[in-house]
């Protein structure tokens, strides 16, 4: 059917100033874009004055455990205007209690979200602890940034390691390289129908937040078979949301039966290809010592084995990317890239290598990325709320090292690939508080304009993936995704970016409907036809 959108703007986001009056799409394509409502077409569809952009990409979020928390967990500190809420450990003891009191059938307790930086006590629960508060049920309570987490009695047990004289406290190399295990603990306790509801509230939310393709980043090199991964990869083909899936693994044989199931050979991400770990457990690697315990975070792998891990992708033609965070991973990493990469642009429609997350690099480094034709996928989201809630930045860090954080103006302004992205669920998967972070940026002289941070969800994940010729921009010939919103994004001001939602979704010239989560609509994907991923 052919359709015509008119009496709205058109935003193409080739540029800040191209905008067109209507739309006409046939077949899932644009086919058609002007400044009048003439001609025939088979359906018209009336815009009232509201604004149609892109649709959005998420660049990084880890989709398994995004549907198990949507099904299986809830968060233990909640941000709101007032601060976090709790405060203290007894106030997270009453919500442990409450949680553990309504669900009293839960086999395994999951809390997320735990800010140790706003916990009067500075530090996670204990073993003992959650023993207490649970009833002696298995129970994990994660971080906020996911980097370090806290386990009762009976879930390292369940997990195989031994309890007695541990404190059940876990951050660095002991807490990132058992993740497989436990998410696919979690994940056998997760029923046909909290799956079915987890897909329904992920394509909901997907839809609200004018989202149709995320980069989902999968898989543990700490479990031998990775089930769930294979699971994921089968739902994942068949979801109304197009996902690019990357295999978190470190070895290319083991990513290698996922290649035939992909639009392009990739792999990479968290799991074994994170090279440190976070601020808020103190295992970002950082040269100098943190500023609240003079911890010394460090790299998880040596210089040399990185470079012939990103030595063998490269030469495969294998798109990888890799989670640093503090300068001396992002060091190791970017100069393994400049090993391997000619330096200048990249070659249009080929994927771009990539480094994930990249909050706090050394000059050099940043210099040396501009020079390379690598994408560069950030959440500034979770700085614009660490300076106002959580405060582990300037809790933990010397205030040199917070002024080093990634320059997204100047980076931008270089031409280099930023793509934004959520990291869910360490945040929600809304772009616009992505986009938020952006325009209103810790460092205030490096915040981007709306224009550019709608850019870093549209165009510039459409040229890290190599696929800019099917969508990123609204143009004849391409892909009919786009989100429609009331107010126009381009003219938010502060806060307000932070505030928008779609009021529908197009993917492939079809509304997105919403969805509810039963055992038939289960089935149904199931039974659908597998879409590269």
């Amino acid at each position: 059917m052919s359709t015509l959108y008119y009496g709205g703007a058109i935003h193409t986001l080739r540029t800040p100033e191209e905008c067109f009056e209507a739309m006409g799409v046939e077949n899932g394509r644009v086919v058609w874009l002007g400044h009048t409502a003439a001609g025939r077409w088979e359906k018209r569809v009336d815009l009232a004055g509201m604004h149609v952009y892109p649709a959005l990409t998420d660049s990084h979020l880890h989709l398994l455990y995004t549907l198990v928390l949507a099904a299986n967990s809830f968060m233990i500190c909640q941000v709101g205007p007032g601060g976090v809420e709790p405060g203290d450990l007894a106030g997270a003891e009453r919500r442990m209690r409450l949680y553990c009191s309504q669900n009293p059938r839960q086999k395994i307790v999951v809390a997320n979200g735990y800010i140790p930086s706003a916990i009067a006590e500075k530090r996670l629960p204990t073993r003992r602890e959650l023993d207490e508060w649970t009833g002696g049920k298995s129970c994990v309570v994660y971080s906020i940034d996911g980097h370090s987490s806290a386990m009762s009695t009976a879930m390292l047990r369940a997990l195989g390691l031994a309890a007695e004289g541990h404190s059940g406290q876990f951050w660095g190399e002991e807490h990132e390289f058992m993740q497989g295990r436990v998410t696919g603990l979690i994940a056998r306790s997760v029923t046909p129908a909290m799956l079915a509801k987890g897909i329904a509230n992920f394509t909901n939310e997907c839809a609200r937040c004018g989202i149709v393709r995320v980069c989902a980043l999968d898989g543990n090199g700490d479990v031998e078979r990775d089930v769930t991964t294979r699971l994921l990869a089968f739902l994942a083909a068949r979801m109304d949301v197009d996902v690019r899936l990357f295999p978190q693994y470190m070895d290319l044989e083991r990513a290698r039966p996922y290649f035939k199931k992909q639009a392009a050979p990739r792999m990479g991400g968290c799991g074994e290809w994170e090279l440190d770990g976070a601020v808020g457990a103190h295992t970002a690697a950082f040269g100098a010592p943190y500023a609240d315990n003079g911890a010394l975070g460090h790299c998880y792998y040596s210089d040399e084995a990185v470079r012939a891990k990103v030595r063998q992708a490269a030469q495969q033609g294998v798109q990888l990317t890799c989670h640093a965070i503090g300068e001396d991973a992002i060091r190791q990493i970017v100069e393994a890239w400049a090993a391997v990469l000619p330096e200048g642009a990249r070659r249009p429609g080929a994927p771009m290598m990539r480094v994930d997350h990249f909050e706090f690099p050394r000059r050099e480094a940043v210099e040396q990325v501009k020079r390379l034709p690598l994408a560069i996928t950030v959440q500034p989201g979770f700085s614009w709320l660490d300076k106002r809630y959580l405060k582990s930045y300037e809790q933990y860090l010397l205030p040199e090292k917070i002024a080093q954080q990634v320059p997204l103006r100047e980076l931008y302004e270089a031409g280099v690939c930023l793509c934004g992205s959520s990291d869910s669920p360490v945040q929600s998967i809304d772009p616009f508080a992505q986009m938020l972070g952006m325009t209103e940026f810790y460092l205030p002289d490096q915040a981007l304009t709306p224009y550019q941070a709608l850019r870093t969800y549209t165009v510039n994940p459409a040229q890290m993936l190599g696929e800019e010729t099917e969508w990123g921009t609204l143009e004849e010939g391409k892909r009919a995704d786009f989100m429609v919103l009331k107010k126009d994004f381009l003219a938010a001001e502060g806060a307000e970016a932070g505030a928008f939602c779609a009021e529908y979704t197009v993917k492939d010239g079809r509304r997105l409907t919403p969805k509810r989560g039963t055992a038939a609509e289960l089935a149904g994907l199931c039974l659908k036809r597998p879409k590269k991923l």
